[in-house]
């Protein structure tokens, strides 16, 4: 990204005027300041990034594809280039590994947006970052009836949305969205924002509505691999050298439809 475009403005955290995107970089810090940094930034109309350095050392292709998303410099594709299929559990943990930055998670429901055979696509087709000609996946959580909320309310749940790495499918959220309504008419569709990278407003442009956000979440990190674990998965005693982490947490959001 061209530095002249970034400012340091403290000891961590960088600005960039143009796109109004702030980035901190993490090694330690407490959640409280970290919280505060976000609502800061929020209210001038700025989004913030929490880095986390673990996160940049094991995921620095995805850090780096986000990144130049967030700032421009990523490949755009118009989503009526493409085509919705579903997807197998296999194909789709397998891109969500290459291409999100969140721990792969089983979805009931799993689709995918395909590049069609056409001229416009050809530096797209042949491009070796998209396999299969996948350029987007959405994966949703399962209906279900919401008794107290009235007869015959069902609620869904957006789980995953990813682009492939250093592309940006335009519209291809939406798309993939109305696909999967259309097959499975609900009340409302829920989903959560990543505090960390998102402040939630391309959710908010699909008609979805902030309705609360969670606290920061404590995550076990074992310095040696740096991979993260969520404490109610550590079935065994942890190593005494792990260290306590955490994020920022979520906003969860609501479409009503």
């Amino acid at each position: 990204m061209p530095q002249e475009n970034w400012q340091k403005v403290d000891e961590v955290i960088y600005e960039n005027q143009t796109r109004r995107l702030a980035v901190a970089l993490r090694t330690e810090a407490d959640p409280i300041v970290l919280l505060q940094d976000s609502e800061r930034y929020e209210t001038r109309g700025w989004q913030l990034v929490q880095l986390w350095e673990d996160v940049w050392v094991t995921q620095r292709t995805l850090v780096e594809s986000r990144l130049k998303s967030l700032v421009g410099i990523s490949q755009r594709i118009p989503a009526r280039l493409t085509l919705i299929q579903p997807l197998t559990p296999a194909f789709f943990q397998e891109f969500l590994s290459q291409n999100h930055l969140q721990i792969p998670v089983k979805c009931a429901f799993r689709y995918g947006l395909f590049l069609k055979e056409m001229h416009q696509n050809e530096s797209f087709l042949n491009d070796p970052t998209i396999v299969n000609g996948c350029v987007a996946v959405a994966g949703f959580g399962p209906v279900r009836p919401m008794p107290s909320r009235g007869d015959d309310y069902y609620s869904g749940e957006l789980i995953r949305f990813a682009n492939v790495r250093n592309h940006t499918v335009v519209g291809g959220l939406d798309k993939l969205l109305k696909a999967f309504l259309v097959e499975h008419p609900m009340q409302d569709l829920m989903t959560y924002a990543d505090r960390d990278w998102s402040t939630g407003k391309s959710y908010e442009r699909l008609g979805f509505e902030r309705v609360s956000t969670t606290p920061p979440q404590e995550l076990w990190l074992d310095p040696d691999t740096f991979l993260r674990h969520y404490p109610h998965r550590v079935k065994d005693e942890k190593p005494s050298h792990w260290r306590s982490i955490f994020n920022t947490g979520n906003y969860k959001y609501i479409k009503k439809l």
